[in-house]
């Protein structure tokens, strides 16, 4: 009786439950999140709050959820799947400091490393897993000995025990990190599949047959994980912001794959941005096989919940007071705006950023500007924008630069931005000048359908794969970030030491309002 109240408790805040086919044996509740991104005082119009007031989601609320459900359930985990690091102006003031802050209050259980937990780079990352009060996993994670992560206090999997019941967590950390983040260059990685397998032959050799992995790796690589190796039980992944459950496209939460034996495994996620928080429950028999399960993803209302937690926001708000009441302009368009959004199409802010670019480099022969959708934080705020909010909307301090590059070097730019699965995602690339339409559905590296970009009198025509064009681009893309290396590959023009939050500042100053909704930049096209 008591599970089931629990259970129905827990479908009611989320709105309805999947069915339960739970049989006596050993229960275990699991909460987990992902790609909180520093959310910390939670969401408003799809940016981050920099207080707790009139904002949903948060640290807090997912805090004072766990903590309640503890004290009905002492048979739970609590776990995080990586990307705690950026996202939030509170971050880019406060830095890893806060998320640490934090993250000791939250009661996690484990956690793994994801891609931005590097931005601050090897050392500091080193630091921050130190200051945990609650071990950080990476079993693929293997730095030469120059790297400062090697001999840091992660650990490829840890052993919980509850009730008598003793349960493995490996961790796999994000492994995309060496010129797509601060990674220092010695960062090393073995191959995720191996680096499980062989955890998983020493949690069986020590008797443990319960096994949960945490991944930042993506849910593709997670369904594809269960699929080839026996003896996991769940995955609780991160890294691709996919909500799964009731209305989803993706499929039901959890999603229920085959491992090579033939046995049921979970994978399960959330979209991260402390919008919602992971809820399931398992049930396992005498021989450690899932037999049995039931949950979904939490929606989280009003911000709040945990003082300790608003006491850490305070705090950081201190650092930002400034920054968030000097108002510099006024955005009257409401149009498709924020991080997730961003990554899968046109979006205001990737419009507004490029189009601020372009007008300053066109004047020094630019034709287009260009800026992958990663780089975008938050969205930019319907009514008064302040300088906090331009910090917050791209806190990476991203210097804008002229390349020259020929057509053919564009094609392979914009084709590499669509490879993701199902053609969204960070690497997809924003423009002005540039208009391009791709088809998600074709195979990777045949998406691109068409090109088009003007020139210094604004005309559109094809672009010509032999013709050199010049282009403003962000010095992370310049430098091939996000492992695009047709763009790595520009001949320079001009190094700036010139700010995207400079560019878009000195807009407002000249323009006070921003009041068109920006033209279609490109087109996914619907099969």
């Amino acid at each position: 009786m008591k599970y089931f109240l629990l259970t129905t408790l827990f479908g009611l805040i989320a709105g309805c439950s999947t069915p339960s086919n739970t049989v006596e044996g050993f229960d275990l509740e699991i909460f987990h999140t992902n790609d909180t991104h520093s959310h910390f005082a939670g969401n408003r119009h799809s940016a981050a709050c920099n207080e707790e007031k009139n904002c949903t989601g948060g640290m807090g609320i997912i805090s004072s959820t766990v903590q309640e459900a503890r004290k009905k359930n002492p048979n739970l985990l609590f776990l995080d799947a990586g990307d705690q690091f950026q996202g939030s102006l509170l971050y880019s003031a406060n830095r890893s400091d806060m998320v640490a802050a934090i993250d000791r209050l939250m009661g996690y259980d484990a956690s793994t490393i994801g891609n931005h937990e590097f931005d601050e780079g090897c050392k500091r990352l080193a630091q921050y897993i130190s200051e945990l009060n609650y071990p950080i996993l990476a079993a693929n994670l293997d730095p030469k000995p120059s790297c400062p992560l090697h001999g840091a206090k992660y650990v490829p999997y840890t052993i919980v025990e509850i009730k008598n019941q003793k349960i493995g967590i490996i961790g796999l950390a994000n492994d995309e990190v060496v010129g797509g983040s601060n990674a220092c260059s010695d960062t090393r990685f073995i191959d995720p599949i191996e680096a499980t397998t062989k955890a998983i032959k020493e949690l069986e050799q020590k008797g443990i047959n319960k096994i949960i992995v945490i991944t930042h790796l993506g849910l593709p690589f997670d369904q594809e994980l269960v699929r080839k190796i026996d003896g996991i039980d769940i995955v609780v992944g991160g890294h691709t912001h996919n909500y799964i459950g009731p209305g989803s496209p993706i499929g039901p939460y959890p999603i229920v794959e085959k491992t090579p034996s033939g046995k049921d495994a979970l994978v399960v996620t959330t979209p991260g941005l402390t919008t919602h928080l992971g809820h399931i429950k398992l049930t396992f028999n005498q021989e450690g096989d899932l037999i049995g399960w039931s949950g979904l993803p939490i929606k989280l209302g009003k911000a709040s919940g945990d003082p300790k937690i608003t006491h850490e926001i305070e705090l950081g708000n201190h650092k930002i007071a400034k920054l968030s009441k000097r108002i510099i302009g006024k955005n009257t368009v409401q149009y498709n705006d924020g991080l997730e959004e961003c990554r899968h199409g046109p979006c205001l802010s990737g419009a507004f950023i490029t189009q601020c670019m372009l007008n300053w480099a066109k004047p020094k022969g630019a034709v287009a500007a260009i800026i992958n959708s990663g780089t975008i934080r938050g969205a930019l705020p319907y009514g008064e924008v302040t300088a906090g909010d331009l910090l917050a909307l791209q806190p990476f301090k991203d210097i804008v630069v002229l390349r020259r590059y020929s057509g053919r070097q564009l094609w392979q730019a914009i084709e590499h931005g669509v490879d993701e699965p199902g053609g969204i995602g960070p690497r997809v690339l924003q423009t002005t000048g540039i208009r391009y339409e791709y088809d998600p559905t074709s195979p990777v590296g045949e998406r691109l359908k068409s090109v088009w970009i003007q020139d210094q009198q604004g005309r559109f025509t094809p672009l010509s794969l032999d013709k050199k064009y010049i282009v403003a681009i962000n010095s992370f893309l310049a430098s091939g970030g996000d492992h695009n290396s047709a763009l790595g590959e520009g001949e320079k023009v001009n190094d700036s030491e010139i700010l995207s939050t400079e560019l878009m500042a000195e807009w407002f100053k000249k323009n006070k309002v921003l009041k068109d909704v920006p033209e279609q930049r490109f087109i996914r096209i619907q099969n």
